[in-house]
């Protein structure tokens, strides 16, 4: 397969670096930003904690961070939700398949919006982040993007390295962990995001989460894939369906309907032992 590297760089949060096939299929993308509204994040914020109550440890895996984004969100609310009991679930490890994207991350880099200078004021986080004057303000259509650091007291909170999901699923122990590989499916051909299923399944315990994203139900077979191996749905207020589809063709879109109910939460369960949790 040849890919083609799009010549428009942006690089961070709420920025958009994309990879093409010759089909013009989309095969890699690092578009994020700080608290992405598929998730009510301060209630899965909640649910992890009621849910490994009686956990002294619980390793979070954040596949296909981009620059951070969502790894920061979840730890900002694990901070704020659950106080001193928040370090059961820190650092959270976080990864990604770009070299650059994690390089950058490590050095505590991130290019923030209006959009998500407002969340931070919002929820009494802007002081984790501070203005970088050494970097140039972009612009990426038509909207502003600053340069800021993370406060070294949050970096710390998450672990960046290179990794792929599709050989971990295979070789590590997900055993009452929690496995978040949101909006990245579709970059994954139908039966590759078949044999990941299949290898989190096969390397997970009845307490392992899997988180996808909404996007994932948009553009790939994710929540068939997870179903057709083993995993139960969990039906949840935590997902808010707040996010819109957007027109791209990617590798992994599934050319047919879902054949199982729809969702962004999963564990290793029976079917007929399905419970439902409200937050």
């Amino acid at each position: 397969m040849k890919v083609l590297i799009n010549p428009y760089r942006p690089a961070f949060s709420s920025t958009r670096m994309r990879s093409y096939d010759a089909d013009g299929n989309v095969v890699n993308c690092n578009y994020t930003n700080l608290n992405r509204e598929d998730l009510d994040w301060a209630k899965f914020a909640g649910f992890l904690a009621s849910r490994y109550k009686n956990e002294k440890n619980v390793k979070i895996n954040l596949f296909g961070c981009s620059d951070g984004s969502d790894a920061y969100t979840l730890v900002l609310n694990l901070r704020r939700e659950l106080g001193p009991e928040a370090q059961k679930f820190l650092p959270i490890e976080a990864s990604d398949l770009s070299f650059e994207m994690i390089k950058e991350a490590n050095e505590g880099k991130i290019y923030l919006h209006s959009k998500d200078l407002d969340y931070l004021r919002k929820i009494g986080a802007d002081g984790d982040f501070e203005r970088d004057y050494g970097e140039k303000t972009k612009i990426m259509r038509g909207i502003e993007f600053f340069p800021y650091k993370v406060s070294p007291k949050l970096r710390k909170c998450v672990d960046f390295s290179v990794k792929d999901i599709r050989k971990a699923s295979s070789e590590d122990d997900f055993s009452n962990q929690v496995v978040i590989f949101r909006n990245g499916w579709t970059f994954n051909t139908l039966n590759d995001q078949d044999k990941i299923a299949k290898n989190l399944f096969k390397n997970s315990s009845e307490k392992t989460l899997v988180v996808i994203g909404q996007s994932d139900l948009f553009k790939s077979g994710a929540s068939d894939a997870l179903q057709r191996n083993g995993f139960s749905g969990i039906k949840s207020e935590i997902f808010t369906a707040k996010e819109t589809n957007y027109p791209s063709k990617s590798i992994g879109q599934p050319l047919t309907k879902p054949v199982y109910p729809e969702f962004i939460l999963f564990e290793n369960r029976r079917p007929h032992e399905q419970r439902i949790y409200c937050y």
